[in-house]
C-alpha cells in the first residue's frame, strides 16, 4: 500500500506537464558536440550581420519559422545573414574586478599597517606597490581582453538555426 501512495501526485504532475506548451528557439549547435545553447522569446542576442563592422544588440520578440526570421523590436533579421555572436563572459568581468580590488586592498592595508604599527623601521615598499600594481593591471586586462566570447558562424564548426518545439501548432499562435 506505501508503494501507491505517490502514485496520484504522479499523475496530477504528468497531467499538468503534458498541458505545457513548447516553445519556438534560436539553437546554436556545435558540430560533434551533442551540446546546443538555446535563445527563447524574451532574450537578448548581441549579433554582427555579413558585412558589417560593428555588433548589434536586439531583444527577441519572437519568430518566423517559414521565413528563418528573427523578429526584434524594430526590425527583422534572417538567420542565414547573420555572421557572429558575441556573449558577455561573467568570470572575466568577476575575476577582473577581484584581482583590482585585491591590489588595491593590498596596499591599503600595507599602508594603513604601516602606519599604525608603531615601529619607525617599517615603511611602505616598493614591492607593495608592485603587487598593488601587477594586480590591478591583471585584473584590467582580464576584463579588457577576456571581456566576450565570440562564435563565428561563417565556419563549418557551428550552426545557427531556428527550431519549432512546439507539438500541435494552433491557428492563433502565429
Amino acid at each position: 500500500m506505501t508503494t501507491y501512495r505517490c502514485l496520484p501526485t504522479l499523475i496530477i504532475l504528468f497531467a499538468f506537464a503534458l498541458a505545457l506548451p513548447a516553445q519556438k528557439a534560436l539553437q546554436i549547435e556545435r558540430y560533434g558536440s551533442p551540446d546546443t545553447e538555446k535563445f527563447f522569446a524574451g532574450d537578448i542576442l548581441e549579433y554582427r550581420l555579413a558585412g558589417e563592422d560593428h555588433y548589434q544588440e536586439g531583444y527577441i520578440e519572437g519568430f518566423r519559422m517559414e521565413d528563418s526570421l528573427i523578429i526584434f523590436g524594430d526590425r527583422y533579421v534572417n538567420v542565414h545573414d547573420i555572421e557572429s555572436l558575441r556573449f558577455d563572459r561573467a568570470w572575466a568581468r568577476a575575476g577582473g574586478t577581484s584581482l583590482v580590488v585585491f591590489g588595491l586592498a593590498w596596499s591599503g592595508f600595507a599602508a594603513v599597517g604601516y602606519a599604525t604599527d608603531g615601529d619607525p623601521e617599517t615603511s611602505y615598499r616598493w614591492a607593495d606597490a608592485a603587487v598593488t600594481g601587477v594586480s590591478t593591471l591583471a585584473g584590467l586586462g582580464l576584463r579588457r581582453f577576456f571581456k566576450y566570447k565570440r562564435v563565428r558562424l561563417s565556419g563549418k564548426r557551428y550552426r545557427l538555426r531556428l527550431v519549432d518545439l512546439r507539438f500541435k501548432v494552433e491557428g492563433w499562435e502565429d
